[in-house]
């Protein structure tokens, strides 16, 4: 059973600094492996259950303290845009799982709070004010999208120039939707908000906070990549 390996795995002297999603994928990828007889595929198994391990944990993580700061319906919207555009335009991330993990909780929820609570302030702005936060989106998206990571670079320039015209197509639209729902609706400003994050992330600026975020989550110093 695959539970039994776990514990096994746990038992096995393994301290806490050991027991990380990676290796709970790799034991993961190797029990599949074996019970369809196919170790050769144990690697690429673990890969696929250390990225599957890793997204349930990080919402799940995500969505309790949403719900305990009562934000899950922003926070999922916040996360459909920026997930969708990150896709698309790539950005920095941290270096580390756990890391990742504690900057996009720390992120999320507190846009989707401060979202949230400043709402009432927001929908008797000027129309220009949500105008102004989309096209500086747009025009960030236009100049720094999209980034691949450094060990995954696009292979042909054609490739990067459709991945740039779809980052602006993708943002075109949802900025679209917003600008129809007006800015009495908290959904427009959420995903003004979601858009604007995203292409901070793409800025030299945003490379730094997350440099910055991922050196005061370490003990060690370390950079930060590129997501494409």
């Amino acid at each position: 059973m695959l539970i039994s390996e776990l514990i096994i795995f746990i038992k096995g002297g393994q301290n806490m600094r050991e027991i990380s999603i990676h290796n709970i994928g790799n034991v993961t990828g190797t029990h599949i492996a074996k019970k369809i007889n196919a170790p050769d595929k144990a690697n690429l198994l673990g890969y696929g259950a250390e990225i599957l391990i890793g997204g349930i944990v990080k919402l799940a993580v995500l969505f309790l303290i949403s719900a305990l700061l009562g934000v899950v319906i922003e926070v999922a919207i916040l996360l459909l845009v920026v997930a969708t555009m990150r896709t698309l335009s790539g950005g920095a991330h941290c270096t580390a799982y756990y890391r990742c993990l504690i900057t996009s909780v720390l992120v999320f929820t507190t846009l989707g709070y401060t979202i949230k609570t400043i709402y009432p302030f927001l929908s008797v702005l000027p129309s220009t004010v949500l105008g102004g936060i989309i096209l500086m989106s747009i025009y960030l998206y236009w100049c720094y999208a999209p980034q691949a990571p450094p060990n995954k670079p696009f292979k042909t320039k054609a490739a990067k120039t459709s991945f740039h015209r779809y980052t602006l197509i993708v943002a075109l639209t949802l900025a679209l939707i917003a600008i129809l729902m007006g800015i009495e609706s908290l959904i427009s400003w959420i995903i003004a908000g979601g858009l604007l994050w995203q292409a901070f992330t793409l800025t030299p600026i945003g490379y730094g906070f997350i440099k910055f975020m991922d050196d005061l989550l370490s003990q060690k110093k370390k950079g930060v990549t590129n997501n494409g």
